[in-house]
């Protein structure tokens, strides 16, 4: 009966060496993806050719004013040849731009049209930082799925064999059942790690914009690998994230409506010129026309008060915003330096789990089992290193996806270094 035993032992908890994998999805691949079918984004672009519509028309002048007039008609006689005042008179009106103020306007316009193109790119790398984050987790997942699964399998087929001994009296009840109820404690995981892969796989092809049961492939294994680029090369990345420079150009959007409020507080001149058109009076006036012309200039008393506390609030969102990408620099610096240090960690685990750790773990279990085929080990010991080996070979999956989750991160940090 040991010797039914043996190989069924040597089997519990070890993945297999070198399955061949299936094809999977890139996450890098569906990150693109992601961009180019996301209606978020699209809705971003939107908004900017909104913006840039509006820009083209930032030159214009105000639309001239025509007008036609009856003017000084006798109330008792209501006709132009009754009163020598009487007449038709014409009107052209336009008021003109200060000086500055077209190209004041032009240059507020397109600040604000550059500030939310610099969005979507933020919007992009978010959402890219998105795909490859939950695609990490769903590969965790379904890995100590597999794990997890197989390690069920194993110990129904060592239960078996307990059994027998059971039956012929060479195991005691209480071994039996204590591995029963770890078999079945592994078995009732399955369904939450169903359950979490499915949640994540919606999440990612939301992220995805396409039917939540769309398929997506993930690794077996996930071997550690390198961070992109060097450290100096990653800091110096820093200097160009996305939200850095929405920031700064959302600054930069500012200064230009301060700079337009300045200008718009001293309005420009209206002139008009006039014809009227009179007709020959009844007391011998020949009934000549007359033209009038004239320029007229607001006093802006009201008004600069108004441009000039505009100005003011410009300015404040503008030290607001270079604040924040300070601010914002700062912490993407702590950020990058912890996820170094995350990824520098969990591939130094990964490795002494696949290289020492797995190895001890595998020598300890053949070694117990040796002793306990000659009756110097119990079964619980044999049962204790057989789970030792399957909590070590967790704790190396869990490793790699941690430095695989944080190489995602730092791609995301530093978006455009390999």
């Amino acid at each position: 009966m040991i010797q039914r035993l043996v190989p069924l032992l040597l089997l519990v908890g070890l993945l297999p060496a070198s399955a061949q994998e299936a094809p999977v999805d890139d996450p890098e691949q569906l990150a693109e993806l992601a961009v180019q079918s996301q209606p978020t984004l699209d809705a971003a672009r939107a908004r900017i050719d909104a913006l840039q519509s509006m820009a083209s028309a930032s030159r214009l002048w105000a639309d001239p004013m025509v007008a036609v007039e009856l003017s000084n008609l006798p109330v008792t006689a209501p006709w132009i040849n009754q009163h020598p005042m009487a007449g038709i008179q014409l009107k052209l009106q336009q008021r003109f731009l200060a000086p500055g103020q077209a190209e004041a306007r032009s240059v507020a316009a397109d600040a604000r049209t550059e500030a939310a193109e610099a969005v979507l790119p933020t919007l992009a790398n978010e959402l890219r930082g998105e795909v490859r984050e939950r695609y990490w987790d769903l590969a965790l997942v379904r890995q100590l799925r597999g794990l997890t699964d197989q390690q069920v399998t194993e110990l129904d087929g060592l239960i078996e064999s307990v059994q027998v001994r059971y039956q012929v009296g060479a195991a005691n009840q209480h071994d039996l059942l204590q591995l029963q109820l770890k078999r079945d404690r592994l078995a009732e995981l399955l369904p939450d790690l169903d359950a979490r892969a499915a949640m994540l796989q919606s999440g990612l092809n939301g992220a995805l914009a396409r039917d939540p049961a769309t398929p997506i492939r993930t690794p077996g294994s996930t071997p550690a690998v390198p961070l992109p680029g060097t450290a100096d090369e990653r800091r110096e990345a820093l200097q160009r994230h996305p939200a850095l420079s929405e920031l700064r150009a959302a600054a930069a959007a500012e200064r230009a409506e301060s700079a337009r409020a300045r200008v718009e507080s001293v309005p420009g001149p209206t002139a008009w010129l006039g014809y009227r058109v009179r007709s020959v009076q009844t007391n011998g006036d020949p009934g000549t026309n007359f033209v009038t012309a004239g320029v007229s200039v607001p006093l802006p008393a009201a008004s600069a008060r108004r441009w000039s506390a505009a100005a003011g609030a410009s300015d404040a969102r503008a030290r607001a915003a270079e604040e924040a990408a300070e601010g914002r620099a700062v912490r993407l610096a702590a950020r990058l330096e912890s996820l170094e240090a995350q990824h520098a960690r969990a591939t130094d685990r990964a490795t002494a789990y696949r290289d020492a750790l797995e190895t001890s773990a595998r020598a300890a279990l053949e070694s117990t089992l040796a002793a306990y085929q000659v009756d110097r080990a119990q079964f619980s010991d044999l049962i204790r290193a057989q789970l030792d080996l399957i909590d070590v070979q967790r704790q190396r999956v869990t490793a790699e996806a941690d430095a695989a989750r944080a190489r995602a991160s730092v791609r995301t940090l530093i978006a455009g270094v390999e």
